[in-house]
């Protein structure tokens, strides 16, 4: 009987160690290697400097990466737009999609001070934080293959141009992508915005509540069971967000998001009002749902 609850518990053991640790000081390299890059926005070279750094990192990693083209309109203008979509272990046919967006807004247009509402937002947490994650998680799945899931890492373009109040100029990246997706749909999909935050607090997203409750559930209490309370078990606000187009095709999507940050759109969304340890708790929660059993 020793013997057998010997060996059960170096079962679990084995299991909990299976899960690997997210290194947060990475992540906030990831960070700050966009921010250093200046302002994305749709049209820039700044933005096409920051496709190359994230198809470099997961060409690196021996992952497969394309582009998705595509054009839209803001504000009369066309905007030529990119979506750039990396998967790992192709041939698996369970699989989980981690998104972000990673174009930041033109106009700092929540700025306390109206002389800056027409100057471009650094982004460093809008949205460079879920940038961030997204890629680091990426370095973990290369070097330790999941045991059930081959993950798809979406990054949008094309998020944050749109005109406040007409939800149909915002997450245009995301639109042309769900579409135009082909295949079988994703057992799970996260969406990952505005996660860099000191201060962070994530309730849980209205219409991630109402469309996608096991998922919710789900990663909440891998959070609770790792102590991270900064993941709030309250229904908060429904946040129109990327993943909405993807639940509008039928995707099991949550959106993981503190959007309670006063340097919203403004100048100050920058480095030093983000931390790396917000990046660790948002990525090791990513962890653990990719690796559990």
């Amino acid at each position: 009987m020793k013997r057998l609850l010997l060996f059960f518990t170096l079962v679990l053991i084995s299991c909990q160690t299976r899960i690997p640790q997210f290194n947060e000081e990475k992540a906030w390299g990831h960070l700050i290697a966009q921010t250093d890059l200046g302002y994305r926005v749709p049209g820039s070279p700044e933005i096409e400097l920051c496709r190359k750094v994230i198809e470099n990192h997961f060409v690196n990693l021996g992952i497969e990466v394309k582009r998705q083209n595509f054009t839209a309109e803001v504000r009369g203008k066309v905007i030529d737009g990119v979506n750039i979509i990396a998967s790992s272990y192709p041939l698996l046919s369970r699989r989980i999609m981690l998104c972000a967006h990673y174009d930041t807004r033109p106009w700092a247009d929540m700025d306390n001070s109206e002389e800056n509402w027409t100057k471009p937002v650094l982004g460093a947490n809008d949205a460079a934080s879920g940038v961030a994650v997204l890629m680091e998680l990426a370095s973990v799945v290369a070097s330790q293959q999941p045991s059930e899931y081959g993950i798809d890492f979406v990054f949008f373009d094309l998020e944050d141009s749109g005109d406040y109040g007409d939800n149909d100029t915002w997450c245009l990246g995301s639109k042309y992508f769900a579409d135009n997706f082909t295949g079988s749909i994703p057992e799970k999909t996260i969406l990952f915005d505005m996660i860099g935050d000191k201060d962070l607090e994530i309730p849980i997203e209205y219409f991630s509540y109402q469309n996608s409750p096991a998922l919710v559930r789900e990663v909440w209490e891998i959070a609770r069971e790792l102590d991270f309370s900064e993941f709030k078990n309250i229904v908060g606000k429904a946040i129109y967000d990327d993943h909405y187009n993807l639940l509008q095709k039928g995707f099991e999507t949550i959106n993981i998001i503190d959007f309670d940050y006063k340097y919203w759109h403004t100048v100050y969304d920058v480095p030093d009002n983000c931390s790396s340890r917000s990046l660790y708790i948002v990525g090791q929660t990513a962890l653990n749902l990719i690796y559990r059993q």
